[in-house]
């Protein structure tokens, strides 16, 4: 039967999450740039109104 995980509080979660965005951008499998290239593209479609 598998470890019971111990819970993480919001704060520690919150932590381990910013640090692993920090190892990926630091060898280089995240872009900031290119991620809020894609978002931006992805929310103009969103919100771009249809043409008739």
């Amino acid at each position: 039967m598998p470890e019971k995980k111990q819970p993480e509080s919001q704060e520690q979660q919150s932590a381990r999450f910013r640090a692993e965005v920090e190892r990926m951008i630091a060898d280089g499998e995240l872009s900031p740039t290119e991620a809020s290239s894609a978002l931006d593209k992805f929310v103009s479609k969103l919100i771009a109104p249809k043409a008739p």
